[in-house]
């Protein structure tokens, strides 16, 4: 008895370490899974393990799990330092109560890091300032995620395998360019309004969300241009998502610049305003004539002048022609606005294959569907439209983001 549990000790104690066995190229590519700091937690489990974690050609660090800024920094520069390969970087930076303001105490050491053949960057700035960054011709940069960045002066830059672009709260020098010729998801959130990007080159199947910020003052045509010359940008794109806050921007100014064609969108998303919906929808519709896809979110403005034009009276029959999928989300209404929404496009869409409405409710409301369906259905102008109704239930969490 004795000599059997001291094989099956043996055994089970060999089966728990077999991945120590694993060839060092291996383990390294396990640990690039993890954060930094969880791959430096391995150093303890045994010798095999220690200093492991300085081969994976990657740093993933979070500055409020160091002392202060200084130290955090210090460690970047060791690692390149002894380091020479590096493909993935990502740093979050975050607001501490002795963290120095001074944000620059970042930049040399982010200059060194953009000088490897990296794939991926990824910069976060939860501090009350932006982060400044140069960034180089970068040959290998396939992925680049930036959040309260300053880009230094640069008038031109050449990014040849970067495909994917997320941009938040970054400031661009003025007029800079970028050649992105292979660029597949472009996001920009929160732009600022002191400068524009120009997109030089980008792949024919790229998708871009906007959600920009931006906030003309007095009238002043410079800072009115920057929304045109940012969405000119994008003119030939297949796929595009815009925000409320975007979309109510862009009509603002139609008056001084015409919204350009995007005679190549086929796909759009968009969010807006119920009670705008009468004026914003046509101003898009008009600019998107091969528009196949339409999802639209519908959502209540507080205290907002509701507006009176009907579909009727501000849209004409070609506008919708192109439409095969409309996909709406709306909240119900005592105006029942949602429902002229609904009744256009099925009553003035003439290719129109599938229309699906997303009724927002609250937990607890009572709804029957097939009268649902029977309140908001209307003669179709496309013999082949099939119309669904279904009904999403708003969770606390699901409320807040409305």
């Amino acid at each position: 008895m004795g000599l059997l549990q001291m094989s099956l000790e043996e055994t089970e104690s060999k089966w728990k370490d077999r991945i120590s066995l694993l060839p060092d190229s291996l383990l390294c590519h396990i640990l690039s899974f993890l954060t930094t700091k969880e791959a430096v937690c391995t150093s303890v489990l045994s010798s095999r393990w220690r200093g492991l974690w300085k081969w994976v050609p990657s740093l993933d660090l979070v500055s409020s799990d160091f002392p202060s800024d200084k130290v955090c920094v210090d460690f970047i520069n060791e690692f390149l330092l002894n380091f020479k390969t590096l493909s993935e970087f990502k740093l979050c930076i975050i607001e501490q109560d002795d963290s120095d303001k001074d944000a620059s105490l970042y930049e040399p050491c982010l200059d060194k890091v953009t000088k490897h053949r990296i794939q991926h960057i990824e910069v976060v700035c939860y501090k009350d300032t932006e982060i400044p960054l140069t960034l180089p011709v970068c040959e290998a940069l396939v992925s680049l995620k930036l959040y309260s960045v300053k880009l230094n002066d640069f008038e031109s830059l050449s990014l040849p395998c970067l495909k994917v672009m997320c941009l938040e709260h970054v400031i661009f020098p003025h007029n800079a360019v970028l050649d992105t010729p292979r660029l597949e998801h472009l996001t920009l959130t929160g732009c600022q309004s002191e400068s524009f990007m120009i997109i030089k080159r980008m792949s024919e199947h790229v998708k871009v969300d906007i959600e920009v910020v931006f906030e003309p003052k007095d009238y002043d045509f410079s800072e009115r241009n920057i929304i045109y010359y940012l969405i000119n940008n994008f003119s030939a794109v297949k796929d595009m998502t815009l925000s409320w806050y975007t979309l109510g921007l862009i009509y603002c100014l139609q008056g001084m610049n015409p919204l350009p064609k995007f005679r190549n969108l086929t796909r759009l998303r968009a969010t807006t305003w119920l009670e705008y919906s009468f004026e914003l929808l046509p101003f898009v519709l008009e600019s998107c004539p091969n528009l196949r896809h339409l999802t639209l979110k519908l959502v209540k403005g507080n205290n907002l002048e509701a507006v009176v034009n009907s579909f009727s009276k501000v849209l004409s029959f070609c506008l919708v022609s192109s439409l095969e999928y409309v996909d709406i989300e709306s909240p119900i209404t005592e105006k029942a606005r949602e429902e002229e929404v609904v009744r256009y496009f099925l009553g003035n869409a003439t290719s129109l294959k599938k229309l699906v409405l997303r009724l927002n409710v609250s937990d607890g409301e009572k709804h029957d569907l097939e009268v649902l369906k029977q309140r908001f259905d209307s003669p179709r102008r496309s013999s082949l439209c099939q119309f669904d109704v279904f009904l999403v239930v708003l969770t606390p969490d699901k409320m807040k983001e409305l």
